[in-house]
Protein backbone atom coordinates (compact mmCIF):
# COMPACT_ATOMS: atom_id res chain seq x y z
CA UNK A 1 0.00 0.00 0.00
CA UNK A 2 1.49 3.30 -1.15
CA UNK A 3 -0.11 6.43 0.28
CA UNK A 4 -0.18 10.08 -0.78
CA UNK A 5 -0.80 12.63 1.95
CA UNK A 6 -3.06 15.60 1.18
CA UNK A 7 -3.36 18.95 2.97
CA UNK A 8 -5.76 21.73 1.93
CA UNK A 9 -4.17 25.04 2.88
CA UNK A 10 -4.33 28.81 2.78
CA UNK A 11 -2.12 30.93 5.05
CA UNK A 12 -1.15 28.03 7.28
CA UNK A 13 2.48 29.02 7.89
CA UNK A 14 2.12 28.41 11.65
CA UNK A 15 1.09 24.79 11.17
CA UNK A 16 2.11 23.48 7.76
CA UNK A 17 5.62 22.19 8.51
CA UNK A 18 4.57 19.90 11.36
CA UNK A 19 1.58 18.61 9.41
CA UNK A 20 3.79 17.67 6.45
CA UNK A 21 6.42 16.05 8.66
CA UNK A 22 3.68 14.03 10.30
CA UNK A 23 2.37 12.76 6.96
CA UNK A 24 5.83 11.99 5.60
CA UNK A 25 6.31 9.53 8.47
CA UNK A 26 3.83 7.20 6.70
CA UNK A 27 3.36 8.57 3.15
CA UNK A 28 5.47 8.23 0.02
CA UNK A 29 4.49 11.74 -1.07
CA UNK A 30 2.67 14.77 0.34
CA UNK A 31 0.73 17.25 -1.78
CA UNK A 32 -0.41 20.63 -0.47
CA UNK A 33 -3.33 22.15 -2.37
CA UNK A 34 -2.92 25.88 -1.80
CA UNK A 35 -5.61 28.42 -2.69
CA UNK A 36 -3.46 31.55 -2.62
CA UNK A 37 -1.42 31.86 0.56
CA UNK A 38 0.53 35.08 1.12
CA UNK A 39 2.22 34.20 4.43
CA UNK A 40 4.99 31.91 3.16
CA UNK A 41 3.00 28.66 3.37
CA UNK A 42 4.06 27.67 -0.16
CA UNK A 43 7.79 28.01 0.55
CA UNK A 44 7.60 26.31 3.95
CA UNK A 45 5.67 23.40 2.45
CA UNK A 46 8.29 22.82 -0.22
CA UNK A 47 11.10 23.10 2.34
CA UNK A 48 9.36 20.44 4.44
CA UNK A 49 9.32 18.05 1.48
CA UNK A 50 5.84 18.50 0.00
CA UNK A 51 4.73 19.26 -3.54
CA UNK A 52 2.53 22.36 -3.79
CA UNK A 53 -0.32 22.70 -6.30
CA UNK A 54 -2.37 25.89 -6.66
CA UNK A 55 -6.14 25.62 -7.00
CA UNK A 56 -8.56 28.53 -6.73
CA UNK A 57 -10.76 28.18 -3.65
CA UNK A 58 -14.10 26.49 -4.38
CA UNK A 59 -15.08 25.29 -0.91
CA UNK A 60 -13.74 22.40 1.14
CA UNK A 61 -15.61 19.82 -0.94
CA UNK A 62 -14.29 21.27 -4.19
CA UNK A 63 -10.71 21.39 -2.92
CA UNK A 64 -10.90 17.78 -1.73
CA UNK A 65 -12.25 16.64 -5.07
CA UNK A 66 -9.52 18.47 -6.94
CA UNK A 67 -6.84 16.99 -4.68
CA UNK A 68 -7.95 13.46 -5.54
CA UNK A 69 -7.40 14.22 -9.24
CA UNK A 70 -3.71 15.10 -8.81
CA UNK A 71 -2.88 12.02 -6.75
CA UNK A 72 -1.16 9.09 -8.48
CA UNK A 73 -1.53 6.46 -5.75
CA UNK A 74 -4.80 4.65 -5.04
CA UNK A 75 -4.62 5.38 -1.32
CA UNK A 76 -4.92 8.88 0.13
CA UNK A 77 -4.42 10.13 3.70
CA UNK A 78 -6.00 13.51 4.44
CA UNK A 79 -4.94 15.87 7.22
CA UNK A 80 -5.88 19.47 7.92
CA UNK A 81 -2.94 21.81 8.43
CA UNK A 82 -3.67 21.99 12.18
CA UNK A 83 -3.65 18.21 12.62
CA UNK A 84 -0.94 15.65 13.35
CA UNK A 85 -0.77 11.87 13.36
CA UNK A 86 -0.30 10.63 16.90
CA UNK A 87 2.64 8.27 17.39
CA UNK A 88 0.20 5.41 17.89
CA UNK A 89 -1.70 6.21 14.69
CA UNK A 90 1.48 6.50 12.63
CA UNK A 91 2.59 3.10 13.93
CA UNK A 92 -0.81 1.56 13.11
CA UNK A 93 -0.70 2.90 9.53
CA UNK A 94 2.84 1.61 8.99
CA UNK A 95 1.67 -1.85 10.07
CA UNK A 96 -1.20 -1.64 7.56
CA UNK A 97 1.29 -0.84 4.80
CA UNK A 98 3.18 -4.05 5.56
CA UNK A 99 0.09 -6.21 5.02
CA UNK A 100 -1.17 -7.38 1.61
CA UNK A 101 -3.75 -4.99 0.15
CA UNK A 102 -7.24 -6.20 1.06
CA UNK A 103 -9.73 -5.56 -1.73
CA UNK A 104 -12.67 -5.71 0.71
CA UNK A 105 -11.54 -2.67 2.71
CA UNK A 106 -11.74 0.65 0.88
CA UNK A 107 -11.27 3.09 3.76
CA UNK A 108 -10.26 3.49 7.41
CA UNK A 109 -11.93 5.72 9.98
CA UNK A 110 -9.86 7.44 12.66
CA UNK A 111 -10.58 9.09 15.98
CA UNK A 112 -9.63 12.70 16.61
CA UNK A 113 -8.47 14.27 19.87
CA UNK A 114 -8.85 18.03 20.28
CA UNK A 115 -6.11 20.02 22.06
CA UNK A 116 -6.99 23.39 23.64
CA UNK A 117 -5.40 25.51 26.38
CA UNK A 118 -2.95 22.75 27.26
CA UNK A 119 -5.62 20.06 27.65
CA UNK A 120 -6.36 17.03 25.47
CA UNK A 121 -10.07 16.44 24.94
CA UNK A 122 -10.49 12.79 24.00
CA UNK A 123 -13.61 11.14 22.65
CA UNK A 124 -15.52 8.73 24.86
CA UNK A 125 -18.02 5.94 24.23
CA UNK A 126 -20.91 8.43 24.18
CA UNK A 127 -19.41 10.99 21.81
CA UNK A 128 -16.92 9.10 19.68
CA UNK A 129 -16.04 11.29 16.69
CA UNK A 130 -14.63 9.26 13.82
CA UNK A 131 -13.42 10.64 10.51
CA UNK A 132 -12.67 8.69 7.32
CA UNK A 133 -9.26 10.09 6.41
CA UNK A 134 -7.43 7.10 4.87
CA UNK A 135 -9.20 5.83 1.77
CA UNK A 136 -8.89 4.31 -1.70
CA UNK A 137 -9.85 7.18 -4.00
CA UNK A 138 -11.22 4.78 -6.62
CA UNK A 139 -14.08 3.91 -4.27
CA UNK A 140 -14.73 7.26 -2.57
CA UNK A 141 -16.23 10.66 -3.37
CA UNK A 142 -16.51 13.94 -1.48
CA UNK A 143 -19.96 15.38 -0.73
CA UNK A 144 -21.41 17.90 1.75
CA UNK A 145 -21.65 21.64 2.20
CA UNK A 146 -19.27 24.59 2.41
CA UNK A 147 -18.11 23.82 5.97
CA UNK A 148 -18.34 20.11 6.74
CA UNK A 149 -17.45 18.00 3.73
CA UNK A 150 -18.18 14.27 3.89
CA UNK A 151 -16.52 11.29 2.27
CA UNK A 152 -18.87 8.69 0.79
CA UNK A 153 -17.21 5.29 0.46
CA UNK A 154 -18.40 2.44 -1.74
CA UNK A 155 -17.23 -0.53 0.28
CA UNK A 156 -16.13 -1.59 3.72
CA UNK A 157 -14.75 0.95 6.21
CA UNK A 158 -12.54 -0.42 8.97
CA UNK A 159 -11.89 1.35 12.25
CA UNK A 160 -8.44 2.26 13.55
CA UNK A 161 -8.47 2.84 17.29
CA UNK A 162 -5.64 5.39 17.31
CA UNK A 163 -6.23 9.12 16.90
CA UNK A 164 -5.34 12.26 15.01
CA UNK A 165 -4.20 15.10 17.26
CA UNK A 166 -6.10 18.28 16.39
CA UNK A 167 -4.84 21.77 17.36
CA UNK A 168 -7.55 24.04 15.88
CA UNK A 169 -7.21 27.14 18.07
CA UNK A 170 -4.21 29.14 19.21
CA UNK A 171 -6.20 30.92 21.93
CA UNK A 172 -9.72 32.04 22.89
CA UNK A 173 -9.78 34.89 20.37
CA UNK A 174 -8.75 32.57 17.55
CA UNK A 175 -11.36 30.00 18.61
CA UNK A 176 -14.15 32.57 18.77
CA UNK A 177 -13.27 34.06 15.38
CA UNK A 178 -13.07 30.70 13.60
CA UNK A 179 -16.22 29.28 15.17
CA UNK A 180 -18.27 32.37 14.34
CA UNK A 181 -17.02 32.25 10.75
CA UNK A 182 -17.99 28.58 10.46
CA UNK A 183 -21.37 29.30 12.08
CA UNK A 184 -22.30 31.79 9.35
CA UNK A 185 -21.16 29.37 6.64
CA UNK A 186 -23.11 26.48 8.17
CA UNK A 187 -26.22 28.63 8.50
CA UNK A 188 -26.01 29.42 4.78
CA UNK A 189 -25.71 25.71 3.99
CA UNK A 190 -28.80 24.94 6.07
CA UNK A 191 -30.74 27.79 4.48
CA UNK A 192 -29.89 26.60 0.97
CA UNK A 193 -31.00 23.10 1.99
CA UNK A 194 -34.39 24.48 3.01
CA UNK A 195 -33.87 24.23 6.79
CA UNK A 196 -35.64 26.60 9.18
CA UNK A 197 -35.04 27.83 12.74
CA UNK A 198 -37.73 28.96 15.14
CA UNK A 199 -37.58 30.13 18.75
CA UNK A 200 -37.86 26.76 20.49
CA UNK A 201 -35.64 24.94 18.02
CA UNK A 202 -32.93 27.53 18.62
CA UNK A 203 -33.25 27.49 22.41
CA UNK A 204 -33.32 23.69 22.68
CA UNK A 205 -30.32 23.23 20.39
CA UNK A 206 -28.29 25.75 22.38
CA UNK A 207 -29.13 24.06 25.70
CA UNK A 208 -28.57 20.55 24.35
CA UNK A 209 -25.23 21.47 22.80
CA UNK A 210 -23.82 22.77 26.10
CA UNK A 211 -25.05 19.73 28.04
CA UNK A 212 -23.60 17.38 25.42
CA UNK A 213 -20.22 19.11 25.29
CA UNK A 214 -19.73 19.89 28.97
CA UNK A 215 -21.35 16.86 30.63
CA UNK A 216 -21.59 13.99 28.13
CA UNK A 217 -18.08 14.61 26.82
CA UNK A 218 -16.83 14.92 30.42
CA UNK A 219 -15.24 18.30 29.77
CA UNK A 220 -16.06 19.34 33.34
CA UNK A 221 -13.14 17.09 34.31
CA UNK A 222 -10.79 19.43 32.41
CA UNK A 223 -11.49 22.41 34.67
CA UNK A 224 -11.74 25.92 33.26
CA UNK A 225 -10.45 25.00 29.75
CA UNK A 226 -13.29 22.48 29.48
CA UNK A 227 -15.86 25.12 30.43
CA UNK A 228 -14.40 27.68 28.03
CA UNK A 229 -14.32 25.28 25.08
CA UNK A 230 -17.88 24.09 25.72
CA UNK A 231 -19.09 27.69 25.98
CA UNK A 232 -17.34 28.73 22.75
CA UNK A 233 -18.81 25.78 20.85
CA UNK A 234 -22.25 26.55 22.27
CA UNK A 235 -21.82 30.11 21.01
CA UNK A 236 -21.19 28.58 17.57
CA UNK A 237 -24.51 26.73 17.80
CA UNK A 238 -26.36 29.85 18.93
CA UNK A 239 -25.01 32.01 16.11
CA UNK A 240 -25.68 29.29 13.54
CA UNK A 241 -29.37 29.02 14.43
CA UNK A 242 -29.86 32.76 14.92
CA UNK A 243 -28.31 33.45 11.51
CA UNK A 244 -30.52 30.76 9.97
CA UNK A 245 -33.53 32.46 11.58
CA UNK A 246 -32.45 35.78 10.08
CA UNK A 247 -32.04 34.22 6.63
CA UNK A 248 -35.46 32.57 6.86
CA UNK A 249 -37.18 35.83 7.73
CA UNK A 250 -35.28 37.99 5.26
CA UNK A 251 -36.40 35.52 2.60
CA UNK A 252 -40.02 35.83 3.76
CA UNK A 253 -39.75 39.63 3.73
CA UNK A 254 -38.58 39.49 0.11
CA UNK A 255 -41.56 37.31 -0.80
CA UNK A 256 -43.96 39.77 0.88
CA UNK A 257 -42.40 42.69 -0.98
CA UNK A 258 -42.68 40.84 -4.28
CA UNK A 259 -46.34 40.03 -3.58
CA UNK A 260 -47.01 43.67 -2.71
CA UNK A 261 -45.59 44.79 -6.03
Amino acid sequence: MEITGIIIAKNEAKYITKAIESLLSVCERVIVVDSGSDDGTHKLAEQAGASVVFHEWEGFKGQRRFADTVVETDWVLVLDADERLSAGLASAILKLKEKPDTSEIHAYSLQRNLHFMGKCFRNNFLTCERKVRLYNRNFASWTGGSVHENLTVDGKIQKISKAIDHYPYQNMEDASEKLRHYAFMKASDKFEAGKTAGFWKTVLNIKYNFIKKYLFQFRFLKGTPGLILSWLETDYTAIKYMKLYELNHSDKDKEKNNDAE
